[in-house]
């Protein structure tokens, strides 16, 4: 029996000022605005993205595209060795507008507390959802951390 901890994939839930439409549009088209350097912006399911750290990078396969509603992205590639762990991991993105609010749930299934990387990556990914993409949607420019 798997104890609980190594179950519990990594979620995140935020509300920010700003419409739907522009939440997803950060989280398709212009992901490098807030996350990182990207080799091209996603438009449809099928699409392949790479978001590059430096020396580091993940590759990702958009799998559901619902406009201003859902996305899915499974990780197809990461380097170093640290990044392959995401491999096959499933990030889902919720989008709910709400009056003039829109709330975000993010959930990566995959990324449990038994990762290497669980404590580095779900500390940074509370970063750059919470401060870079909450500043990004909202104003228009990303806060950096």
């Amino acid at each position: 029996m798997k104890n609980q901890k190594e179950e519990r994939n990594y979620t995140t839930e935020i509300t920010m000022r700003a419409s739907a439409v522009d939440v997803f549009s950060a989280l398709s088209e212009k992901i490098n605005l807030w996350w990182g350097e990207t080799d091209t912006p996603v438009s449809k399911v099928g699409d392949v993205f790479t978001i590059v750290f430096g020396e580091a990078c993940w590759t990702f396969k958009i799998m559901t595209y619902t406009p201003h509603s859902k996305l899915t992205w499974v990780c197809i590639g990461g380097v170093p060795d640290f990044n392959a762990e995401w491999i096959g991991n499933q990030l889902h993105w919720s989008i709910e507008e709400q009056g003039d609010t829109t709330k975000v749930r993010f959930l990566q299934i995959g990324l449990t507390p038994n990762m290497n990387c669980y404590d580095v990556c779900a500390s940074t990914w509370d970063k750059f959802i919470m401060i870079s993409l909450k500043s990004f949607v909202e104003t228009g420019k990303a806060e950096s951390f």
